[in-house]
């Protein structure tokens, strides 16, 4: 395990530099000048050649690549241009990532052990009408865009209810009647408040995935010979059930886990982005909108080594569920 640790550490090095070179040169290639964000319309031709000296853009390629990865390396990932001009992009970022994790990260888990139950409790029972029915209800919510789901719940439990806040990630409380948040526990109750729809959408869209394939590869496992055996020996439904078949069932599951995380980072885009949410999300559309590349570059190299970390810990899983896999 040692010698397997040790060389999928030297794997994930090696395709971190490659991704860190990849986000460098990806926005050198892009269109557009990122100066004539920041120069106003009055600006002259000094300046342009100012603010570029200033941010390194009139050295050499190599030159910038290598000032590249020490902003990397010491996390000085540059200025934003965007909605808050010549601010620290860290110090933008900060409030977003912990909103994006909160719902990203809650969201997540409750799908997968939603998914993983529903899957089960539809396998177990293929071919009756709790299994049509579960599948129904997940194959709905799979099938339908993120965006239009959301704006389903925006519309009917925000707007028309009143129920939730209309946008945001913290703010009003109705039964307060303020929108100046005082006490520790006020601000825990409104963060709480303002997430119910977006975290109710995203889990629901993401677990319908986790069940479909954990039904879908259950069903297969239990046809196997090694169940038809432990019926044999006398073991009860449930030990067959949790101890032979959900092993080796779990194996497409972990593997969706990581191979979905990019898919679960660009809808996470689209729930940000309806409910309003102060996120990385929405964070990167408005990024894209002012053209703030220094925040698109950090924002990108983010999501990418999420992606990497996540297939890094699907690997030592699946390892761990499966003893013939080689080291």
């Amino acid at each position: 395990m040692r010698v397997y640790l040790a060389r999928k550490t030297i794997y994930v090095l090696i395709t971190l530099v490659i991704i860190i070179s990849f986000n460098f040169f990806l926005f050198r290639i892009m269109p557009g000048d990122p100066t004539k964000v920041l120069v106003p319309k009055s600006g002259d031709v000094e300046l342009t050649n100012a603010i570029k000296e200033y941010f390194g853009l009139d050295k050499p390629m190599w030159e910038q690549y290598l000032l590249y990865l020490k902003q990397v390396f010491t996390l000085d990932w540059g200025i934003s241009t965007g909605l808050r001009k010549y601010a620290e992009v860290t110090d933008v970022m900060a409030p977003a990532v912990m909103n994006t994790v909160v719902l990203l990260g809650t969201g997540t888990v409750l799908a997968i052990i939603l998914g993983i139950n529903v899957g089960k409790f539809a396998a177990w029972r293929r071919g009756t009408a709790a299994d049509a029915a579960s599948m129904s209800i997940s194959l709905t919510f799979y099938s339908m865009p993120t965006f239009l789901f959301a704006l389903f719940m925006l519309m009917v439990f925000a707007g028309w209810l009143k129920w939730f806040p209309i946008k945001g990630s913290e703010g009003y409380l109705p039964w307060i009647g303020q929108t100046d948040i005082d006490t520790l526990g006020e601000k825990i109750v409104s963060r709480l408040y303002h997430l119910v729809l977006p975290l109710i959408v995203f889990t629901l869209e993401i677990m319908a995935e986790f069940a479909i394939i954990m039904r879908n590869s259950l069903t297969d496992v239990l046809t196997e010979d090694y169940i038809v055996t432990a019926r044999a020996k006398g073991l009860s439904n449930r030990e067959i059930l949790n101890n032979h078949a959900m092993r080796n069932a779990m194996l497409p599951v972990v593997t969706l886990i990581a191979i979905g995380i990019a898919w679960v980072l660009g809808g996470t885009i689209m729930v940000e982005m309806v409910f309003s949410y102060d996120g990385l999300g929405l964070m990167t559309w408005d990024a894209v909108l002012y053209q703030d590349y220094a925040l698109l570059q950090a924002l990108f190299l983010i999501f990418a080594i999420g992606v990497l970390i996540a297939n890094v810990i699907a690997d030592i899983v699946y390892v761990y569920l499966d003893p013939r896999v080689k080291l």
